[in-house]
């Protein structure tokens, strides 16, 4: 038997979400039933992110086991031409069995994209909030977010419980194309916590010090203290971080 790991990319706006749900559409059930029918057997991934309905990867990385002989780099010639449109495998690479894409993962990346202005070909994968977008005031309401800190404040109900105190080690826009970015990277993320930051923040940009509002949130651990959560589709899962002797 063997371990395979998977780096894949998706246009979530076709997709209810990453996980196997009985008669939808999901990432993982089109996934395991393209694999399952190319390798002739059948085929559990496990995710290393669970990405909402129309949330959008660049890096979103599976794993499983299998007793198929097919050698790792001929999997993607051979699995994207019979998998749809918006879903791809943009790399795959052998690893120990013991590899597992999501307890094995050490850090995630994400980017939230903000249009400043409406656009017909952007919107599909970027938010425009209807709203101006005040630069400063973004990054100023974002910085306290880097460190070790309890973010319950920004979890959505309805998730499996995992312990809310994340380390966030890189947490700032920038500028692209369309807008403003904001890119995240933290050890672990809770239900929805990236969209209810992007909310947070935009309700704070404005005040005198958003800084200081946005510790005030983190320190009351009050889901009712944050911002609205932001649209799926401007989130994107950009990369999954791995100790150095795992695989790229």
């Amino acid at each position: 038997m063997r371990g395979l790991k998977l780096v894949l990319a998706y246009d979530g706006a076709g997709f209810d979400g990453w996980q196997r749900q009985p008669g939808r559409r999901t990432v993982q059930g089109v996934l395991e039933e393209t694999l399952s029918t190319v390798l002739e057997e059948e085929v559990k991934v496990s995710g290393a992110g669970r990405t909402d309905a129309g949330c959008h990867a660049r890096g979103q990385v599976a794993s499983f086991i299998t007793g198929a002989k097919l050698p790792a780099h001929a999997l993607a010639p051979v699995l994207n031409p019979r998998l749809p449109g918006d879903l791809r495998v943009r790399s795959a690479v052998e690893v120990e069995p013991g590899f597992d894409a999501r307890r094995s993962a050490i850090g995630r990346r994400y980017a939230y994209r903000l249009l400043r202005e409406d656009d017909l070909l952007w919107a599909r994968i970027a938010w425009h909030p209807r709203r101006a977008l005040v630069d400063e005031g973004l990054a100023r309401a974002t910085a306290p977010l880097e460190g070790e800190h309890d973010f319950a404040a920004f979890q959505s109900t309805g998730s499996t419980p995992v312990a809310s105190v994340c380390a966030v080690t890189h947490a700032r826009w920038r500028r692209w194309e369309g807008g403003l970015q904001l890119d995240i990277t933290a050890d672990h993320f809770l239900y929805h916590m990236v969209r209810s930051i992007v909310g947070t923040a935009l309700e704070l940009q404005n005040e005198r010090d958003p800084g200081a509002s946005m510790r005030e949130c983190l320190a009351s651990r009050d889901r009712g203290r944050a911002g609205p959560t932001a649209p799926a589709h401007g989130l994107c899962l950009e990369e999954v971080l791995y100790p150095a002797e795992v695989p790229a």
